[in-house]
C-alpha cells in the first residue's frame, strides 16, 4: 500500500459560551493518514471528539494520488492477477474482454521498424514447449530378402522390402522462444526449433529361422541375358548364413522470423512473417550377410563369404521463409495458425560403399564392391538444388492458469525433392557382377526424389504476458 503525506484539513469549530459571544474561529486539527484509495471505496467511520465524518472530497490533500499510483497500488497488492467487480483478470485484461493478446498490437500504434530492440524484461518474452507425436511420409523399399520353396526365386516369399517402411508414430518436441522488439507490442522476433526422434527398423534371419535365406537382384552381367537371380546365404545341404538389414530415419529443423503485427479486431490478429529457414533429413540403411559353404557346388567347403552394402543418405535445406500468423481469443480459449514456406538452397548427400570379404582355408581378401553397390555407383556424390519447405500449424488453446496456456494442435512440414534410401537403389536391383563391368554399367548413380514429410499432434504450454 502507497503511503502519503499526513493530510491537513481545516474544521469550522465553536468554543462554548461564556456570557460573552465570540465570533467561530478557525482551527488547524492534524488529522491521521488516510487511504486514499479506501476514501475512495468507502466513507470513514465516525470519529469521536470535535471531529466530524468526511469524505475525499472534503479533504485537501498535499499530494494527491494519480492514475499511475494508483495502479501501482493495485499491482502490489496483488501482484499481476486483479479482481474487478467479481472478474478474473490477468494484466489487465480479462478472460472475456476483447483485444489484443500476446501476438498482437497494443493499439497505440507500430513504430519503425530500426527502432525495434530487444529487450530484458520478463514481460516482453513469450515462448512454449511442445511435445510431438508426429510420423514420416516412410520409404518404399524393394524386395531385399526372400525365401521359398526352391532356391531359383520362383514362388519366393518376401521376408524384409516390398513395403512402405519408417512411418510409425516417433515422439519429438518444439521449443519456441519469442520477444517483442518494439514498445507497441506490434513486431516481435520468433526463435523455433524441433524435432522428431530417430526412428529406426531392424531385420535379421539365418538358416535356423528360414531354411532358405537370399537377396534377390536382377543379374545383368556381361556375356549374360539379363535375368532375375537370387544371392544365395543359406541352403540346405549347401551353405548356412545369416542377413541382417537396419536403417535408420533423422528429420529436425528451426527457423528464425520477424512477425509484423498487420491487423487486429475483436480479439483477432494477423502477423506477417519473414526470416530464416532450415530443415535437415538423414536417412541410411545397410545390409550384410554372411554365409559358410557346406558343398563345393556352392564354393570351396568351408569357404566364408560376407558381403556388405551400406547407404548413406543427407538432405540439407538454408533458405529465406515467409507466411501469415494468426491468433483468435474468445474468454479463456483461443485458437492460432500459422501458414508459411521457406524456398532456397536443398544440398543432397549420397555416400554409398560395398565389400565383399572371402576367407578361403586362412586366406583372406577383400573386394570393395558388394551385390548393390559395385564401381559403377559407389563413392559420395553431392548436389544442390532449389527447393521448398511447406509448413501448416494449428493450435488450440485454454488459458488455464496465470500467463500460461495449455495447447494442443496438428502440424505438418514437408521438404520438396528430398534424396531417400529407396532412391539411391537402383529400381530394378539390377547389378553387373562382373569386374570389371563392360557392358550394362549397373547398379548406376541415377538417383530419384520425392516429397518428403513429417505429420502428426501435438500438446504443450505456452507462456504469454
Amino acid at each position: 500500500m502507497i503511503s502519503t503525506t499526513p493530510a491537513i484539513a481545516q474544521v469550522r469549530g465553536k468554543r462554548p459560551d461564556r456570557g460573552t459571544y465570540q465570533p467561530p474561529q478557525l482551527e488547524s486539527v492534524q488529522l491521521e493518514t488516510l487511504d486514499p484509495i479506501q476514501s475512495r471505496i468507502e466513507p470513514r467511520e465516525e470519529e469521536s471528539g470535535t471531529l466530524r465524518k468526511v469524505t475525499y472530497q472534503d479533504v485537501d490533500l498535499v499530494a494527491p494520488i494519480t492514475q499511475q499510483e494508483y495502479e501501482a497500488v493495485q499491482y502490489e497488492e496483488y501482484g499481476h492477477e486483479v479482481y474487478d467487480q467479481g472478474e478474473f483478470i490477468v494484466d489487465g485484461n480479462s478472460c472475456d474482454s476483447y483485444g489484443c493478446d500476446a501476438m498482437g498490437c497494443d493499439g497505440n500504434g507500430c513504430g519503425s521498424i530500426f527502432n525495434s530492440s530487444i529487450s530484458r524484461c520478463r514481460d516482453q518474452w513469450f515462448g512454449s514447449l511442445e511435445l510431438l507425436m508426429m510420423h514420416r511420409s516412410g520409404d518404399r523399399l524393394p524386395r531385399l530378402v526372400t525365401t521359398g520353396p526352391n532356391e531359383a526365386g520362383a514362388d519366393s516369399q518376401t521376408l524384409f522390402g516390398g513395403d512402405t517402411l519408417l512411418k510409425d508414430v516417433t515422439a519429438g518436441g518444439r521449443v519456441t522462444i519469442g520477444t517483442w522488439i518494439d514498445p507497441q507490442h506490434c513486431r516481435s522476433l520468433v526463435l523455433r526449433g524441433w524435432t522428431a526422434t530417430e526412428e529406426s527398423y531392424d531385420f535379421s534371419s539365418d538358416q535356423d529361422s528360414n531354411a532358405i535365406l537370399g537377396l534377390p537382384f536382377r543379374n545383368v552381367s556381361d556375356d549374360v541375358t539379363p535375368f532375375n537371380d537370387v544371392r544365395i546365404i543359406s541352403s540346405p545341404g549347401r551353405a548356412t548364413g545369416n542377413v541382417q538389414v537396419n536403417g535408420t530415419s533423422n528429420v529436425f529443423g528451426g527457423d528464425l522470423s520477424v512477425r509484423q503485427h498487420v491487423f487486429g479486431k475483436l480479439g483477432g490478429n494477423v502477423d506477417v512473417l519473414y526470416g530464416y529457414q532450415y530443415m535437415r533429413l538423414n536417412e541410411d540403411m545397410t545390409i550384410a550377410s554372411s554365409s559358410v559353404s557346406l558343398d563345393d557346388d556352392f564354393a570351396p567347403e568351408g569357404t566364408i563369404l560376407s558381403t556388405t552394402d551400406a547407404f548413406d543418405i543427407d538432405n540439407e535445406f538454408h533458405g529465406g521463409q515467409f507466411g501469415i500468423a494468426g491468433s483468435y481469443r474468445e474468454s479463456c480459449w483461443s485458437f492460432s495458425g500459422l501458414a508459411k514456406v521457406g524456398f532456397g538452397s536443398l544440398r543432397r548427400r549420397a555416400e554409398l560403399s560395398g565389400q565383399t570379404f572371402t576367407s578361403i582355408d586362412g586366406n583372406n581378401a577383400i573386394d570393395p564392391q558388394g551385390l548393390l553397390v559395385r564401381d559403377t555407383n559407389s563413392g559420395t556424390s553431392n548436389d544442390s538444388t532449389f527447393g521448398w519447405i511447406p509448413e501448416l500449424d494449428f493450435s488450440l488453446g485454454y488459458h488455464k492458469f496465470p500467463n500460461y496456456e495449455l495447447t494442443i494442435g496438428y502440424h505438418i512440414i514437408a521438404m520438396t525433392d528430398a534424396l531417400q534410401v529407396s532412391g539411391a537403389l537402383d529400381p530394378n536391383l539390377a547389378s553387373n557382377l562382373s569386374d570389371p563391368a563392360l557392358g550394362i554399367q549397373s547398379p548406376a548413380a541415377d538417383f530419384r526424389y520425392n516429397t518428403f514429410y513429417v505429420q502428426g499432434i501435438h500438446f504443450g504450454i505456452q507462456y504469454v504476458h
